[in-house]
């Protein structure tokens, strides 16, 4: 399963957008998908590229289930010995 990765756009140039990952490291990605992005807007990556721009209150609601899911499976993991 792949789950694309929640940054928020720090800057745009030279056709690259700097995004912060959530976890706080900064990348280097492709706009080209969304050229409109501008800095400050919340996104969704992957294989770096910018794959969706998102509301801040989606993002809020998806990191949420992000935790959830970490939540899940390590108690799963927990359950069978991992």
């Amino acid at each position: 399963m792949c789950i694309p990765l929640i940054a928020q756009v720090v800057n745009i140039e030279n056709d690259m957008a700097e995004v912060k990952l959530i976890e706080g490291e900064t990348v280097r990605v492709s706009p080209a998908l969304f050229p409109d992005a501008s800095p400050g807007q919340y996104v969704l990556l992957d294989r770096g590229l910018i794959i969706e721009l998102i509301e801040p209150e989606e993002a809020t609601k998806m990191l949420e289930f992000y935790s959830e899911l970490e939540n899940m499976w390590a108690e799963e993991d927990a359950r069978v010995g991992i």
